[in-house]
């Protein structure tokens, strides 16, 4: 048995990629714990139980008010104080583990030094690359980070990415070892649940994105041009950014446009099932969304859902080359003819959501994935 504590820059309220991998470590007969940063309030650190798939873990979440989504300058306070907690919480129970599973380098900066300094194993997991996904790429501070992550790549006895093409991202690193476990859900979640989530009873064609809220995601552009359609609805749900008072404002506004604010992920995949295309457009001028591998990719997959995605991040072209949906330009004069083409679609939809399935099977399966997992701890 491997003792595993694995550390998070978010409360876990949820966080499927963590919630996956902690239930298949798990499963194996290892022993596992996971630390996490609220920032919806100041408290001391808090002991819970995070109920998984299979199995129960044990979580503690300390709060450090903060602004998820907020930004590198906005939370920048808060991540110093998160990450003295990490490292004098890791050096007090160094004991009581044996490998330490990092997501991203807020966490894996502090993982890295304990890591070495007290002969702990290292799993680096990139959920997204740090410069990038702040934009600080070519900047003074930025140059500073990505030597550091660079360095914490390289240190490290697993790296984890979460698709092949993030390969191109790291290319200055050198890994031990890399495995790529891509973002994908278990598709036996879509049979377990019953509750009925969707807001509407209509016919109109129906658009979801659930996740976290922001501008560069085109949610709001979505909401916007929906709500002068009468042919289709947009069901949003989700937090971050300070946003919900926007898109509350926005299904207050419009009949056609629906918010469920923050939702468990069984109630994610519930929505989606109950709605007929999936939205996942990020602003390709973000180089992180250049390498993205969204979670709504591998659900749509999943649950044999079309997509609407924007030309040139990350999976579009799995999109275009498989048809598997609509590919637009990242503007709003763009939106709604996507829309309408995938409307078109609709009396497609079997024969669209067959191949979504097959390919999911075939090449990003949360069963394949898990044998990744197991692979990678057995050999710790």
């Amino acid at each position: 048995m491997k003792r595993v504590v694995m550390i998070r820059s978010n409360p876990i309220r949820p966080y499927p990629r963590l919630e996956k991998m902690a239930n298949a470590i798990r499963k194996m007969g290892n022993e596992v714990l996971v630390l996490a940063w609220d920032r919806v309030a100041n408290y001391p650190p808090k002991k819970e139980t995070l109920t998984l798939k299979d199995s129960k873990v044990r979580i503690i979440r300390v709060g450090i008010k903060g602004e998820f989504s907020g930004g590198f300058k906005k939370n920048a306070v808060g991540l110093i104080k998160f990450e003295r907690f990490l490292y004098f919480w890791l050096k007090k129970h160094r004991e009581e583990y044996d490998i330490i599973h990092a997501y991203d380098f807020d966490c894996g900066y502090v993982a890295a030094k304990i890591s070495k300094k007290y002969g702990k194993k290292l799993v680096y997991d990139i959920a997204d690359y740090y410069v990038d996904s702040h934009n600080l790429k070519g900047s003074f501070i930025g140059n500073i980070i990505e030597r550091k992550e660079i360095a914490v790549i390289n240190g490290a006895d697993v790296t984890i990415i979460c698709s092949e093409k993030r390969k191109k991202q790291i290319c200055a690193s050198k890994p031990k070892r890399l495995v790529v476990i891509h973002n994908t859900p278990d598709i036996s979640m879509e049979f377990d649940v019953e509750e009925k989530v969707i807001q509407s009873s209509s016919e109109k064609y129906k658009l979801v994105y659930v996740g976290v809220l922001g501008r560069n995601r085109f949610i709001d552009k979505i909401a916007e041009v929906v709500g002068e359609r009468e042919d289709c609805e947009f069901h949003i749900g989700g937090f971050g950014g300070g946003l919900e008072p926007l898109f509350e404002a926005y299904a207050s506004k419009y009949k056609n446009v629906f918010f469920y604010g923050r939702i468990p992920y069984e109630q994610t995949i519930a929505l989606e099932k109950e709605c007929d295309a999936l939205c996942a457009i990020y602003d390709p001028s973000v180089p992180n969304h250049v390498y993205a591998a969204p979670n709504k990719f591998y659900e749509a997959l999943a649950l044999g859902k079309p997509l609407l995605m924007a030309r040139g991040t990350g999976m579009s072209e799995v999109v275009q080359e498989y048809g598997l949906g609509v590919v637009m330009d990242y503007s709003k004069e763009a939106l709604s003819e996507a829309i309408s083409s995938l409307i078109k679609t609709r009396d497609k939809a079997s024969e669209i959501g067959q191949r979504a399935k097959e390919l999911y099977v075939r090449q990003y399966s949360w069963t394949e994935m898990e044998k990744r997992i197991n692979s990678l701890y057995l050999e710790l």
